[in-house]
């Protein structure tokens, strides 16, 4: 039994009192802690030939928060990968397979109830995309439902229209069904060259929920930024798979990094966030070295509230890490086995035993068990140090009750000392709280930047804007 000693329980009522005016101080302060410690919009994971894509994948997410922020249990995911092109993998023209096959355990070890893989092949049949790719032998293997349409022969009920209400181009738009009928979405980019716009990366990459993709040609770069802000396909999460990227013609071919070392780049890079418009401004300064302002579309949605663009300004704020893998990641540590060394074999030996006769064993009898003496009637056990707690309690409770008095009165001098000047922070009183009808003034971090504040680079943006661009006769919407 746990006895209470004195010293203990004034203690703890020093203690409770001590607590009470300690959450008063510093909740305000333990507040602004709390905002600091968010995690960045954009993490790029930086790797090796050595590392697997889901050692990036993971690299990528830790420092976010893991899967686990993005998905919760029972819900419907949908994840939108590259999956257009008839082309082998390694290529960079669709998702790495085994990229895919690593989200799709991830978010099914975060408790996903359903898994569907959602995009539209430009010229070739899904199944052949699918086959060629090697990403339907990933969806098949992991049992998640394949929703990559067929841009002739799909039926319409398998689209439905949504509102852009915030659209400057289009205001509403058919989409992919199954895309609004998900939980969360999660947008899986590949970093390519184009032949239409400079560089297709997560902002474009959206095209690919649209029903009809082409006819966004009609206003292509602030059509781009208009499906971005459409809140019944908007991606809670945008990964840019940068384990190989095409960097110089179309968004598509057979070459690799190894048979094509001019086309195909070698990068092991993944940059994944919440901000698309942050992730591709990186990499179109990072990969393909031109200034992201320079790439109408990215602008266009910059503009449009989408994110940030300022590379230089989220580093330094931290809304945008680079991390290696090692950084992140928690590697076991092989520790050496010992190994038994295995004992010679022995053969056994027979021995002939001479026979004996059997002796009669002595059983020794039974001591009786001692029966236990019983208290006599109405004999007690005393516990002194109870007796000695006992009329502690109520000198505890008025030490904890004198305690918060006095805290109460140091605060109140404090404030008329003060006179004019502003009450501490976290410390106002509940009644006075309740005559104000507001809430007590929390510390607020002012470091970082909204994304859409304006900045000379936005003003340039701006001003930019009044030129129309002449839109490209092409029809092309490659992914």
């Amino acid at each position: 039994m746990y006895r209470l000693s004195r010293r203990g329980l004034l203690r703890g009522a020093a203690g409770v009192a001590a607590g009470y005016w300690a959450s008063q101080l510093w909740e305000p302060a333990l507040a602004a802690l709390a905002e600091t410690l968010e995690p960045p919009a954009v993490v790029v994971a930086e790797g090796t030939n050595e590392d697997s894509a889901e050692v990036l994948l993971r690299a990528a997410l830790a420092p976010l928060g893991g899967i686990e922020r993005f998905v919760k249990p029972g819900q419907t995911v949908c994840i939108k990968p590259n999956a257009t092109w008839m082309n082998p993998p390694h290529t960079a023209s669709s998702t790495d397979p085994d990229l895919l096959r690593a989200l799709i355990n991830m978010v099914k070890a975060a408790g996903a109830s359903r898994i569907i893989i959602v995009d539209r092949s430009v010229f070739d049949p899904p199944a052949m995309v699918l086959e060629v790719s090697g990403l339907g032998a990933v969806i098949e293997e992991t049992g998640a439902e394949a929703h990559v349409l067929d841009r002739f022969v799909e039926p319409k009920s398998k689209y439905t229209d949504i509102d852009i209400p915030d659209g400057k181009a289009f205001r509403n738009i058919s989409v992919i069904k199954a895309a609004v009928e998900a939980d969360v979405r999660i947008n899986m980019a590949v970093a390519k060259t184009h032949i239409v716009v400079p560089v297709t990366l997560c902002c474009k990459h959206m095209m690919g929920f649209l029903e009809n993709p082409p006819g966004l040609h009609t206003s292509l770069d602030q059509g781009i930024a208009d499906i971005g802000t459409a809140p019944a396909i908007k991606p809670v999460l945008h990964i840019l798979e940068a384990i190989r990227a095409r960097v110089r013609g179309a968004a598509y071919g057979d070459g690799t990094d190894i048979t094509d070392p001019d086309r195909v780049k070698r990068l092991n890079k993944i940059i994944a966030g919440t901000d698309p418009v942050l992730i591709d401004a990186w990499a179109t300064a990072n990969i393909f070295g031109r200034s992201p302002m320079e790439v109408t579309h990215i602008k266009r949605c910059f503009e449009s509230g989408l994110g940030e663009i300022d590379v230089e300004k989220a580093i330094e704020s931290g809304r945008l890490q680079v991390f290696k893998p090692a950084q992140v990641l928690i590697t076991p540590t092989p520790t050496a086995t010992a190994t038994a060394t295995p004992a010679p074999e022995t053969r056994p030996t027979t021995v002939m035993l001479p026979v004996e006769k059997p002796t009669a064993t002595v059983i020794p009898t039974p001591l009786p068990t001692p029966i236990p003496t019983r208290r006599p009637a109405g004999e007690e056990i005393i516990d002194i140090n109870t007796v000695l707690n006992a009329p502690l309690v109520p000198l505890a409770a008025v030490i904890g009750g004198v305690g918060m008095v006095v805290g109460r009165r140091l605060v109140g001098g404090l404030r008329q000392q003060s006179g004019a000047s502003p009450e501490p922070e976290g410390v106002t009183s509940r009644e006075e709280v309740g005559d104000r009808g507001e809430e007590p003034p929390r510390v607020r971090r002012g470091s970082s930047r909204a994304a859409g504040e304006s900045s000379p680079g936005r003003s340039q943006a701006r001003g930019a804007g009044r030129t129309r661009r002449r839109e490209s006769p092409g029809e092309s919407h490659e992914r």
